[in-house]
């Protein structure tokens, strides 16, 4: 009511205004907020997988160029341990070296120990870590079995609890031990 008028009179440019400004209730809010969560909770775990595959990519790629090379020499000069190489064995350096840590790019390092010779330089940022070991000489004093290793830290795949080698760790190793006759055994941890 209007004060000195004696009549109740209504407000309409109010009632207009207030249809109009209505927003969201809490809970059509929460609702929203509820179906991202979900939507989120599928989507992070798909795109932290397919990054584990691009890294684990890289990996394939340049373990076969080793493979490709190793063997060749192998069936050139009757074994992995040469004038080229390393002497039974012995372990290479760790390339790119392990600082930064694996999972974090790194230049591959050309004259590092025992990648000196080869005839193949990993170009890019590299996220992984590779090495490798010479086999025990045999009898004949040649090195018929070759052992290939990475290590790499994947998003998502849980922290760096793997021992790679020395004090580097990282959640994913690969080891492959190659053998003069051209097999090989395989390991992967954790097996994709």
């Amino acid at each position: 009511m209007l004060r000195g008028t004696g009549r109740a009179v209504q407000n309409h440019g109010m009632k207009g205004i207030r249809a109009s400004a209505r927003g969201f209730t809490i809970v059509e809010l929460m609702i929203v907020v509820g179906i991202i969560g979900i939507l989120a909770s599928i989507a992070i775990p798909g795109y932290q997988r397919i990054t584990a595959r691009s890294h684990r990519t890289e990996m394939q790629s340049i373990m076969s160029k080793f493979r490709l090379y190793f063997k060749n020499l192998h069936d050139s000069q009757g074994s992995f341990s040469t004038s080229e190489t390393l002497a039974a064995g012995a372990a290479s350096a760790v390339n790119p070296t392990p600082t930064p840590p694996p999972g974090t790019a790194g230049p591959w390092v050309t004259n590092a120990s025992g990648w000196i010779n080869v005839p193949f330089t990993p170009e890019g940022a590299i996220r992984m870590r590779y090495w490798y070991t010479m086999g025990t000489a045999d009898a004949d004093g040649r090195v018929h079995d070759i052992t290939l290793q990475a290590c790499g830290s994947f998003p998502g795949y849980g922290p760096n609890t793997q021992s790679c080698t020395g004090s580097m760790n990282g959640n994913f190793l690969y080891t492959e031990v190659l053998h003069g006759n051209g097999t090989s055994d395989v390991v992967e941890i954790p097996d994709f």
